[in-house]
């Protein structure tokens, strides 16, 4: 049986937002694209073992989609959280995660999700992988990612890096844009949170995207090419725990919310979204 919301998550009443998903032309290349990746087991491993050292705790992911990185993320946390604003993606989600009792998810936005009131409402770490660049106010996500992590938990983001590479596939996936170490770094602080640190990865597909995208003007993914490549992700994972690549395909970013950061117990009683 599919999973059911029942995790004190508070959803504000149903809003026009995650409805618009549903008929956004770029939800079908996407969809074609987490069926591709899901397949890569190596590629989402190297993708987690970016992660997982600053996952840990109560764990809120945005954009779950249909759970490719979910399956890694329970490894490192007590609880996950999925949210995604797209019914088919959190209808194979829930079958995917039926059977785990630390796992559920909510159909909506991040503007869906209402101000915690209490401490226990509040997430220790806040994952999103491939899912701000979709987003134009990327900074006002960030503010709102923020809103549902407790003082000192941490926003952990992954997304396309490298904005030469800029070109046709991005256009059909929906990308605003394509980041450096630099621009997520100022997204993340201009949002109130304090950067922790970044680093590129997979330097070598950043070139494949540049010519598929950019050269060749493909509009999807070629698939053998991403079985190839994923084929040779343990030899370039380990070359680039050697060496700290200086470009790549993706950018993480890791900051924190302040310390001082407000409780939501010493909120204003007015208080119920995030700005």
């Amino acid at each position: 049986m599919p999973q059911a919301d029942t995790h004190p998550l508070r959803i504000s009443p149903r809003s026009l937002a995650a409805d618009a998903y549903e008929t956004d032309s770029s939800t079908g290349v996407i969809e074609d694209s987490l069926d591709m990746i899901e397949d890569l087991g190596a590629y989402n491993q190297w993708v987690y073992d970016l992660l997982k050292s600053h996952v840990k705790g109560r764990v809120l992911e945005v954009g779950c989609g249909t759970g490719n990185i979910t399956k890694f993320l329970t490894k490192s946390a007590d609880e996950v959280v999925g949210i995604d604003p797209v019914a088919r993606f959190i209808d194979r989600f829930r079958q995917r995660f039926a059977a785990s009792k630390s796992v559920t998810s909510h159909r909506c936005t991040l503007e869906d999700l209402s101000a915690p009131t209490q401490d226990t409402d509040c997430f220790d770490t806040a994952v999103s992988c491939n899912v701000l660049e979709h987003i134009e106010d990327h900074v006002g996500a960030l503010k709102q990612v923020a809103t549902h992590l407790r003082p000192g938990g941490k926003a952990v983001i992954f997304v396309p890096a490298g904005p030469i590479a800029f070109g046709k596939l991005d256009h059909e996936l929906g990308h605003y844009r394509r980041y450096t170490v630099d621009s997520l770094r100022n997204a993340m602080q201009d949002a109130g949170l304090q950067w922790i640190d970044g680093r590129y990865s997979n330097a070598v597909g950043l070139l494949g995207w540049w010519f598929n995208s950019v050269i060749l003007k493909k509009t999807t993914v070629p698939g053998g090419q991403a079985i190839w490549f994923n084929r040779l992700v343990p030899i370039l994972s380990r070359l680039e725990k050697l060496i700290n690549p200086p470009f790549g395909q993706s950018v993480i970013g890791v900051a924190r919310k302040p310390l001082t950061a407000a409780l939501p117990s010493q909120l204003p009683a007015n208080y119920r979204r995030a700005a």
